[in-house]
């Protein structure tokens, strides 16, 4: 099963909510490499702050295996999380910064990527309470990977 991204209208900044305004203005991408282990200590030492965006994403890659997460804050502080698997994520994560610089923190950073993302069939979204850190958003999709697997893992915090 695929989701259709949601239609949105092309909203300037001055019709966004105050935090997806800064958000759209100062995203982050990190690029983190090594194996799962190695990857989640050092998502510990980031200050992601995923209970403040509204949208985020995960994409993780290894040898033949990889894996998009994207997470959109739905209701309170839950959120919504559509899922992808394949073989490749086909430069996804260069894309997603090219995205971001054409953006220009003009319009909602998060609606942009999602639209990016459309071309991945995602699995209908599961709702989960909001994460109490990075390590627990992420470290499940990390670890899928396998313990001595030799993989990048992407985040990127959007609005």
């Amino acid at each position: 099963m695929s989701v259709t991204p949601r239609k949105s209208s092309e909203r300037g900044a001055a019709d966004m909510a105050v935090p997806c305004r800064q958000y759209s203005w100062t995203p982050e991408v990190h690029d983190l490499y090594g194996d799962p282990e190695s990857i989640l200590r050092k998502v510990d030492a980031l200050n992601m702050e995923l209970a403040e965006r509204r949208i985020f994403v995960l994409l993780t890659e290894s040898e033949g295996h990889a894996q998009l997460r994207f997470f959109e804050q739905v209701e309170g502080k839950k959120y919504a999380i559509s899922a992808w698997s394949g073989e490749s994520l086909d430069g996804v994560g260069g894309a997603i910064g090219d995205t971001i610089l054409k953006n220009k923190g003009i319009n909602c950073v998060g609606e942009q990527v999602r639209g990016l993302l459309a071309r991945f069939p995602m699995v209908s979204p599961t709702t989960v309470p909001a994460p109490a850190n990075a390590r627990a958003a992420f470290a499940h999709t990390i670890r899928a990977h396998g313990e001595d697997t030799f993989m990048r893992a992407t985040f990127a915090l959007l609005c």
